[in-house]
């Protein structure tokens, strides 16, 4: 689930902004970390005001409320022969919980999806697929095809990106 979509959730359920919670200088730690998460204490010591073992402190708050899921490289899918990139949109033949759990459970598990979204709407789902070329691409389809419950497949290949981003502006 997306991190503004929990954000999204937790004020309705609660009534309270998670974000009101944090002090300015922790926003502006996770600004800061979201650019560049090997970052230079120093340099994060000096824009934040804060002594070194403030700024792990906070660091560690944040990881363990939830606010940093993970730290990753990000790889450049061209440069590892990743050079086919499609965006599926996905429905379902049965909302059954059961079932879309189960689908959701299996399309997760695939190597090849590097991001799905459950969507409202026109589809039930939105994957992004990440593969070698054409063939490849067949061969995730039919892997694809043996998750029961399918009823309709519609794919859009990507020709060039715009933008790609994990950064979110708040």
């Amino acid at each position: 689930m997306c991190f503004v979509l929990k954000l999204i959730i937790f004020y309705t359920l609660t009534g309270k902004n998670p974000m009101q919670e944090l002090s300015k200088q922790e926003i502006e730690l996770l600004r800061i970390l979201q650019e560049n998460a090997r970052f230079d204490i120093t340099d994060l010591t000096e824009r934040l005001n804060m002594s070194r073992t403030s700024v792990y402190d906070r660091i560690k708050k944040l990881e363990n409320e939830g606010y940093i899921k993970d730290y990753v490289a990000i790889i450049d899918p061209k440069k590892v022969g990743l050079n086919f990139t499609v965006i599926i949109n996905l429905s379902l033949n049965s909302q059954r919980l059961d079932l879309v759990e189960e689908f959701s459970r299996q399309v997760a598990a695939l190597d090849e999806v590097v991001e799905g979204y459950v969507t409202g709407g026109i589809f039930d789902y939105v994957l992004k697929v990440v593969v070698k070329d054409p063939e490849s691409f067949n061969d995730f389809i039919r892997k694809l095809s043996d998750i029961p419950n399918i009823s309709k497949v519609q794919s859009s290949f990507v020709m060039s990106y715009i933008k790609q981003s994990t950064k979110l502006h708040f």
